[in-house]
Order: structure tokens, then C-alpha cells, then sequence
């Protein structure tokens, strides 16, 4: 039988690799060999002055940096001979988990040890001295004589007097290099808010005010609130602020976990870079900031630890950090909400929208219409209360202008996110508000449900847009129509149908008149035409297209010819006027072409010539105001009274009317232009008005912007010279049987008026295509 044998081999290990594999994976180069020095020798400095109730600024550390050899000095606690054989030379084993330690809130607590060190250094000296002892403590070892679990590290006691602290020396690798300069660079984003002087050969890098700093991030925030809050784990009071940009500051002091006080606090700010994070003033690594705010700045809190390599923070340490931003955000989110920064901060409406806050947008602005103003969604409901409201999410013209009118409200939602789905939400689930549907609901009233009143003024407003607009086919009715739309214009094939709402305001004031007033009720009719149903419908009447403003050309034209002889008196000015509307003249070259042609026909106005609006035309005096919706700087029709002759040549009137656009005298173009091109100014136009010297010049252009026709008036008595201008100005054209009236500015009513006597002057007129 075989006889067995056993026997015990030694476990061993290859020192030089394990301290490779160390030191690669926490400490590979030696600015992080300076960064895990200095920080044990600041731990040092707060456990002295902790113990010895000093102040910390009296203390020092102190960092040369040479061609091979790096020097951290310190004059902390220092340590007696069994910290440093059971903690500094022995790795795992931490002397900082003390009740001292603790109390004075120290950076490290991993106990690598001095063994992590020979990553970057072939030999290490320390020399010590605990404030308890009075020897000096020296030990030192080379690399290359490590041995695990032999004595290879030389080891004195000298008692040389010297002050208490610790002293370590590293001569570095070769295949290492650092300079002074990215040794302070480096040095700096981890002890720039110690109160203690950290010194790099001879330059302090520490000591920069937390306070300072933060106060010079806080430049241009205003405060608008501080007040305690919690969410259920940590609690602290959160102070909120925001700038002139709607960006949010924030910063929580007073903190609690669990009950427990943590040192320390946060300061964060929006756009504010990358965030690090501290502990006691001590840098730790950079920290990530979860949220919707991208909010980022400091975090400076004694419950915050990092990685044993110190490049990163604890998974613990993440989480408390995210557990504050939430509670930051959910709390700075209701300061927000009332301040003007709930309308300019995208990041907030992205919050309270994906947290379904929806009734924290009240301060959030929305568009409504017909004003186009903005208001806060928290005003939707009590805006203009008499008028109905709607909501639209598209950008369909004609839906804004049938849905935004005078006796309606239409509250236009954003084309971007995340406003757009916040305000679409609050107007639904908050306000109650309903969105209009792509096709309006318009149900007619029966003819023989109206009262002869309204017949008379739906068969009224048929013959002005006949007689007028030049159009036969187009049915008039009354009708209901939902959402608050006033008129309600529909195409069907060469068919035009036109619903008035029967409870629209301004047609019950006209249909008034039938009873009341029926010597104005023409007027009044083709006022409301001209007022509430051109808007809609100015892209059908044949004079305001393309091919209308083409037959209207040919049929100037053919009025020239009979008159061709005479019109080589107007000079040069058509090519010149042209170009100054086309913005390649001023108007300067306008007036000195008007100056030189040769001579226009004569116009005089006497005394008996000049009469008032009021006896003229009272019912247009009378005439409502225009709709606010209603654009004036566009091309518009005359008011026309084709009904009504007058002799008189100057109209004015004794107050500012709204229906004649606060024009106060109107003049009649010559009798000339009446009968030859007249029918233009039948027809929509805008207004321009030139002026200056002996000059003014009157440019109407047609619905197309095609055409124009220019009446020039030169007159005898000069303008003032400060008297030169030029705008458009609100179509204003009074066309009678006889005669068509042009408004006059205030400014220039002096050159028309008649004392005692003849106005004189000479004008010329003529059509640009």
C-alpha cells in the first residue's frame, strides 16, 4: 500500500506587481499623489484644531514642486508610532474613523495608505511628530525593498524638538514629470476654499471666499423667495432667485437628513457650467446634477464621500445629490410660477409640463386675438368676460380671422414646445376652455323668422356689394354661428355665400337705423360692408385681384387716349415716383421732378366752395367707428356715397370722428381727374402722403399693389421749411355723385384753408402701372 505524503506551501505574492495594480487603479500620477496628500494633510489640520480648539487659519500646508521630488509639509495632528505602523504603512486600515476624526469632519476615510503612493514614486520619506509627543518620527523605504508582510521600512525616533505635523517626501519615478505650474492648476479645484493657506512653492493657492464667488455668480438675480422645505428625507431652507434672462438661482442652507444636521450647503444656478462637489470646503470630484432645470454650481456637504480613487463621488453620495435637486426643482418650480421668469423659462414650463403641474402656468403668457396681446393663462377665464373664447393650436389664417372678431376671443397656442403643450393643457383642463373645430357650424335663419327690419338690411347690404363690389353672385343671410364669429364667408364654385351672425352688434346698430334714422340707413350699410365684410372678402372683389386691377388698367387706358394731347404737360415725374416707390429714389428727387415739369391745370377754391362734412354728409359723421380687427394700412374701399351731390370743393369738420379716421378737412380732387380716372378711387387703395416745399403729393395704389395713381399739387404759398414728411396713412376717400374727397393731414390743412378771398393752386395727376 502507497503512504501518502502532505505538506504546507507558502502564499506569496510579487510586492512590485500588487503595488502596480494598486496604484494604477487610485493613484497614477502624481498630481493625484499631491491631491491624496494634501487632502490627509488638511484631515491632519482639522483634527489638531478640532482637539485643540485653534483657529485653522493658523495653520499651513505646504507643497514643493521639484524636477524629480515632490514635498508635502503640513502642521496638522500628526501621528504617534502606532497610526503610523497600523495606518499610514499599512493599507486597508483607516485612522480617521475615530470620534476626533468624525467631529472634525475629515475628507478621507478609506485607509489606502502610503502603499497606493508607489504608483508614481520609487522611494517615500515621512517624518512626524503627534501633538502628544516629543519625538520626531522618521520612516522611509525604496520601492524596489517593499516585501508584504516583511520589515523592510526603516523606522527612528529622534527627539529633535520640532513642532508637531507631518513632513512627506517622494522622489518620483522617472517615467513621471511635473511641473509647478500643473501642479497649482490642478491643485487649485480641490483647495480653493480652504480656509487654511495651501502653498505651492511659494504661492497661495487656497483661501478664495466661497461667499465671493457665489456672490459674483449671483450678479443681476433678484431674491424672490426663502423658505423652509422638505420631501420627506432631507429638509432646508431654499432660497430662489432669477434675472433679467428668467434663469433660476438657488441656494439651500440649513440642511437635514432624516432629522440629522448636515454641514455644508448647495449653490446652483441655471447655465452655470459643470458642477463640483465638496467636502468641508475640500474638493472632492465633479458631480453629476440630474433635472430638468440644468442647473449647476457648488455642493459643499459633509455627507458627500468619493470613490477610493477620488475621481468620482460615491454611489450614496450621487443618489443624496439627486434626492436634493429633486426636492430644489419641485420647490423652486412653485416660487417660479409667480414671477414673470414662469413665461421666459423654457426649462420650468418643461418641468410643471412633464410633472403634470399644469396649474402652475397661470403667469405663462398666450396670444389673443383680435388684439394680439399676450396675458397669463392664469387671466384666460376673466379676460374681456362678455366675449367668447376659443383656443387654436394651428396657423391657419383664415381659422385666426373668422374666430379672433369683435364679439369673439381666440386664444392662439404656441408653435414650439414645451410652451405649446403647456398651454394647450391649461386652456383645456384648467380653464375649460374649448379649441375651435377646423369648419365653423353656421345654421341660417329662415326668411320667414326675420323681422322686416333685418330683410331690408340683408337685401340692402346685396345691392352694395352689386352696385359696389361688382358682385352678383353672393346670397346674404342671417344665421347662428358658433364660436363667436361675426361673418362667415364660404365659396362654392363661382357662388359666394355670406352669414352674418345675427347677434353681431354692429349690424344691430345699422338695422336700428332702418327705424330711427332711415336717412342715414344707406350710408350705414355700405359703412358696414366697407367695415366687417371687405376683410373677408377683398380676395374675390374683381377690382381688388389680379385680373380686376388688369381690366381696370385697360379701361384708364382707354380714357388716356382721348386726352393724350393734353398730358404731355405732366413732365417727367411718372419714371422718377416709381422708383422712389420701389426704394430706389428719395423723395427728395420726387419733389425737384415735380418742380420741373411744365405746368399743371389750375384748381381755386373760394369761400362758397367750402362747407362741412356734417351738412354735407351726416351720415357718415354718425357712422360707428371701425372694427379694431379691421386693418387700415392695407388696401381698403372708399366710403362711398354715390347717392349725395355737393358743390363744395374743402369739407371739414368741427371734432375727430372715428369712422373718418380722425381726419378733420377733406379735399376734392380736380374735376379732371374725376371723369378720367376717377374710377380708380372707386376701388380699394392705400394712402400715401408726400410733402415738402411747394409740394404734396398724393400716391394711391390699388389692392395688388400693380398700379398707382399720383396727384400732385403745387401750390403758390410754401410749406413751412420745417414742414417736409412723408407715411401712409389711413384710406380715407370720399366718393360722392360729383366728386371724390382725399383726407388732409393736420399738419397741412393750412394750405387749403380760404380767408377771405381765392386758394389757388396747380395740380396733376396720372396712373403708374
Amino acid at each position: 500500500m502507497t503512504q501518502t505524503r502532505k505538506e504546507r506551501i507558502a502564499f506569496n505574492v510579487e510586492t512590485s506587481r500588487i503595488l502596480e495594480i494598486l496604484s494604477s487603479e487610485i493613484y497614477d500620477s502624481p498630481t493625484a499623489f499631491l491631491r491624496e496628500n494634501v487632502q490627509n494633510a488638511y484631515d491632519a489640520i482639522l483634527m489638531r484644531c478640532t482637539a485643540q480648539n485653534t483657529p485653522i487659519t493658523n495653520r499651513t500646508i505646504e507643497i514643493n514642486v521639484e524636477a524629480n521630488r515632490l514635498i508635502v509639509r503640513d502642521d496638522g495632528i500628526g501621528m504617534n508610532e502606532e497610526v503610523l505602523k497600523n495606518n499610514f504603512w499599512k493599507a486597508g486600515s483607516s485612522g480617521k474613523k475615530t470620534e476626533l476624526a468624525q467631529r472634525s469632519g475629515v475628507i478621507g476615510t478609506f485607509g489606502i495608505g502610503a502603499m497606493a503612493n508607489f504608483g508614481v514614486c520609487t522611494s517615500l520619506r515621512v517624518e512626524t511628530r503627534h501633538i502628544q509627543s516629543s519625538d520626531t518620527i522618521i520612516s522611509s523605504v525604496q520601492r524596489d525593498d517593499l516585501r508584504i508582510a516583511e520589515d523592510c521600512i526603516d523606522l527612528e525616533r529622534v527627539p529633535d524638538g520640532r513642532d508637531a505635523g507631518t513632513l512627506i517626501v517622494a522622489e518620483l519615478d522617472p517615467s513621471y514629470t511635473i511641473d509647478e505650474v500643473t501642479a497649482s492648476n490642478y491643485l487649485r479645484q480641490y483647495v480653493r476654499f480652504l480656509p487654511v493657506p495651501v502653498v505651492v512653492n511659494g504661492t497661495i493657492i487656497s483661501q478664495e471666499a466661497y461667499e465671493d464667488t457665489v456672490a459674483g455668480r449671483a450678479e443681476g438675480f433678484e431674491q424672490v423667495a426663502s423658505r423652509h422645505v422638505t420631501n420627506g428625507k432631507f429638509a432646508a431652507t431654499l432660497s430662489v432667485s432669477v434675472d433679467n434672462r428668467s434663469r433660476l438661482l438657488v441656494r439651500v442652507t440649513d440642511i437635514f437628513l432624516h432629522g440629522n444636521p448636515v454641514g455644508g450647503e448647495v449653490f446652483f444656478v441655471q447655465e452655470g457650467g459643470s458642477t463640483f462637489a465638496f467636502r468641508n470646503s475640500f474638493g472632492l470630484a465633479p458631480a453629476p446634477v440630474p433635472g430638468l432645470y440644468g442647473l449647476a454650481g457648488f455642493v459643499n456637504l459633509d455627507i458627500l464621500n468619493p470613490t477610493a480613487g477620488r475621481e468620482a463621488l460615491s454611489r450614496d453620495s450621487i443618489q443624496h445629490i439627486a434626492d436634493l435637486v429633486s426636492m430644489i426643482e419641485a420647490e423652486a418650480s412653485v416660487d417660479i410660477a409667480g414671477t414673470d421668469a414662469a413665461d421666459g423659462n423654457q426649462q420650468f414650463q418643461q418641468y410643471i409640463l412633464s410633472h403634470n403641474l399644469i396649474h402652475l402656468a397661470y403667469r405663462v403668457g398666450i396670444s389673443v386675438l383680435p388684439k394680439d396681446e399676450m396675458i397669463g393663462l392664469g387671466g384666460v377665464r376673466d379676460y374681456e368676460p362678455d366675449k367668447s373664447k376659443h383656443y387654436y393650436t394651428g396657423r391657419n389664417s383664415t381659422i385666426l380671422s373668422r374666430f379672433a372678431s369683435q364679439p369673439a376671443n381666440l386664444f392662439h397656442v404656441s408653435q414650439t414646445n414645451p410652451r405649446r403643450g403647456l398651454q394647450a393643457r391649461f386652456l383645456t383642463e384648467v380653464t375649460g376652455l374649448e379649441q375651435v373645430p377646423e369648419q365653423t357650424i353656421v345654421d341660417r335663419v329662415p326668411p320667414a323668422e326675420l323681422t322686416l327690419e333685418e330683410a331690408m338690411f340683408i337685401a340692402q347690404v346685396r345691392w352694395v356689394l352689386l352696385d359696389d363690389y361688382l358682385m352678383p353672385e353672393v346670397e346674404v343671410y342671417f344665421a347662428t354661428i358658433s364660436h363667436g364669429v361675426a361673418v362667415y364667408v364660404e365659396m362654392e364654385g363661382n357662388e359666394r355665400y355670406i352669414a352674418i351672425a345675427r347677434d353681431f352688434s354692429a349690424a344691430a346698430t345699422v338695422i336700428d337705423c332702418y327705424k330711427t334714422a332711415r336717412d342715414v340707413f344707406d350710408g350705414f350699410v355700405k359703412d358696414f360692408v366697407r367695415q366687417h365684410i371687405y376683410p373677408d372678402i377683398r380676395d374675390y372683389v374683381p377690382s381688388s385681384t389680379r385680373q380686376g386691377s388688369e381690366a381696370l388698367y385697360l379701361r384708364l387706358m382707354a380714357n388716356k387716349e382721348l386726352y393724350k394731347l393734353e398730358e404731355g404737360d405732366y413732365g417727367g415725374i411718372e419714371a422718377v415716383l416709381a422708383e422712389y416707390m420701389s426704394g430706389q429714389a428719395g423723395f427728395t428727387e420726387v419733389l425737384k421732378a415735380a418742380r420741373s415739369r411744365a405746368s399743371g391745370h389750375r384748381q381755386e377754391v373760394t369761400n362758397e366752395q367750402t362747407g362741412s362734412v356734417e351738412e354735407e354728409l351726416p351720415d357718415i359723421i354718425e357712422s360707428p367707428a371701425l372694427s379694431p380687427s379691421f386693418n387700415e394700412s392695407g388696401a381698403v374701399p372708399p366710403i362711398l356715397r354715390s347717392d349725395v351731390s355737393s358743390q363744395k370743393k374743402v369739407l371739414t369738420v368741427a371734432d375727430e370722428y372715428p369712422g373718418l379716421n380722425e381726419f378733420r378737412m377733406f379735399l376734392a380732387v380736380s374735376d379732371r381727374l374725376v371723369k378720367r380716372e376717377g374710377e380708380f378711387l372707386h376701388q380699394p387703395h392705400t394712402t400715401r402722403i408726400m410733402w415738402g416745399a411747394h409740394r404734396i403729393i398724393y400716391v394711391f395704389t390699388d389692392a395688388t399693389g400693380g398700379m398707382s395713381l399720383y396727384y400732385d399739387i403745387d401750390l403758390k404759398t410754401p410749406l413751412g421749411a420745417e414742414n417736409t414728411g412723408g407715411q401712409m396713412f389711413p384710406t380715407t376717400t370720399i366718393v360722392t355723385r360729383n366728386r371724390i374727397y382725399i383726407p388732409v393731414p393736420s399738419g397741412l390743412e393750412g394750405a387749403f384753408q380760404v380767408i377771405g378771398g381765392t386758394k389757388e393752386f396747380y395740380v396733376n395727376f396720372n396712373t403708374i402701372p
